[in-house]
């Protein structure tokens, strides 16, 4: 759930609901039904490629299709983890140009070359809370439980995460197992083209948008079966997919993506 911007001009802020456990480096997008439509601007919400015409599917979770690649913000600087109820830990992406050594807790932490992620220590205070209105003097009524999120919207911005799967985008609602990159790799390599995961069908109602999402580490944790929204994948075989990144590239002993939002 980390997030490190390397090259980027514009860190904008942005409404959302308190109830939505955005993490940082999750992909995130305006809701084009449910709540937070109503208001101005539109909510931001972890992004979802999903087919809503799914039966059953309800909740504020926007689909992502090619027809609606205007929906997409950009990708989400902070974690709001208050009301997350994953329970992920919160982390954050440093710099180890030694590749020293080390164990946290009781776990061994990658010793490459370069950035690492490692547990990111947070106080209450800049935890998710309820908030009864949106942060704009222009919202109209009614108003929801928002808080704002940091998010970077610029293309040709550039970022390392860990919030990304090894798994490919199928079609509008559905994931892959494994990698299918444009270079024909089985693993992401650059000039790779990258997408928003789906929910797989999982996201059913409002309360298992929000519960059900990939847990850390999203490279393991992730499949082809469980909800991965706002989860970079492999665009690669899809059809009617955005393409909203491409892959510079990707360090598997530390678990990271190195990419470039377009």
């Amino acid at each position: 759930m980390a997030l490190r911007a390397l090259n980027s001009v514009v860190a904008a802020n942005y409404s959302k609901l308190s109830i939505d456990s955005v993490l940082a480096g999750d992909i995130v997008a305006f809701s084009n039904s449910g709540n937070g439509t109503a208001v101005n601007p539109a909510c931001v919400f972890r992004a979802d490629r999903h087919n809503s015409s799914a039966a059953g599917f309800t909740g504020p979770v926007q689909t992502i299709t090619n027809l609606l690649r205007g929906l997409i913000v950009g990708v989400c600087a902070d974690d709001a983890v208050g009301n997350n109820p994953a329970g992920e830990t919160p982390t954050m992406i440093n710099n180890d140009p030694a590749g020293s050594n080390f164990v946290n807790g009781s776990a061994f932490q990658s010793y490459t070359n370069g950035f690492y992620v490692g547990v990111k220590r947070a106080i209450a205070d800049f935890k998710d809370e309820s908030v009864d209105v949106v942060t704009n003097l222009t919202a109209g009524i009614p108003t929801y439980s928002s808080r704002g999120v940091t998010v970077y919207t610029t293309p040709s911005s550039q970022f390392v995460t860990d919030r990304f799967a090894l798994l490919t985008a199928q079609n509008a609602g559905n994931d892959l197992a494994n990698w299918t990159g444009t270079t024909g790799s089985t693993a992401p390599a650059p000039g790779d083209l990258l997408t928003v995961g789906a929910s797989n069908g999982q996201a059913t109602s409002v309360a298992a948008a929000y519960a059900n999402t990939a847990q850390a580490p999203t490279v393991t944790g992730a499949t082809s079966g469980t909800n991965n929204r706002g989860l970079l994948v492999s665009a690669a075989t899809a059809t009617a997919v955005p393409v909203i990144g491409r892959v510079d590239f990707y360090d598997s002993g530390a678990g990271l993506l190195y990419w470039t939002l377009i």
